[in-house]
């Protein structure tokens, strides 16, 4: 197995992951206007680039449109870091597990992190095209919009799966 796939790797980009969603979601309070309550949530969800430009609006007036940009670019950082840790640690522990339903939980892990991955790189990209042009497009915004519950759903099953796989590998291992 490549050198790649090793539990420390796991950690360092899995871990790396996590920090960097806490550092984002406790940052993300600075982008919360009248037009945007939720933040960049709100950004995430708009479905029209009439939406889009509002909140952009609302974000430029308070200055901190580059605070938008640069949480952006971390999210992309933080998707990258996330998303191959998870896929790290689902196929260690689908391909090294004893029990055939920890295998399957390692490659449910795999693959909902894969499917994490594309679809918020599908979401963050659209969002901050329209951020760097400064100009919403419904098309855009009506794909990151489509592309937000898949990316939910998919985090939500990756990192319940992964936590599961971690505590079940840790017990089978010490058995």
């Amino acid at each position: 197995m490549s050198n790649l796939y090793s539990w420390r790797n796991f950690w360092i980009f899995w871990g790396g992951g996590l920090m960097l969603f806490l550092y984002l979601v406790i940052s993300g309070g600075a982008l919360e206007t009248i037009a945007a309550p939720n933040g960049i949530l709100d950004h995430q969800s708009a479905a029209t680039g009439e939406r889009v430009n509002a909140i952009q609006q609302s974000w430029a007036d308070a200055g901190v449109m580059d605070l938008a940009r640069w949480g952006m670019i971390a999210d992309l950082v933080f998707i990258s870091l996330y998303m191959s840790g998870g896929i790290i640690g689902g196929r260690l522990i689908w391909q090294r597990a004893k029990s055939p339903t920890l295998k399957k939980l390692g490659l449910l892990s795999v693959l909902a992190y894969f499917v994490f991955g594309l679809s918020d790189y599908l979401e963050t990209v659209c969002q901050l095209v329209q951020l760097i042009r400064e100009q919403g497009s419904d098309i855009l915004a009506g794909t990151a919009a489509l592309a937000r519950p898949v990316k939910i759903v998919t985090w939500i099953i990756g990192t319940v799966a992964m936590i599961v796989a971690l505590l079940w590998r840790w017990r089978e291992s010490r058995a």
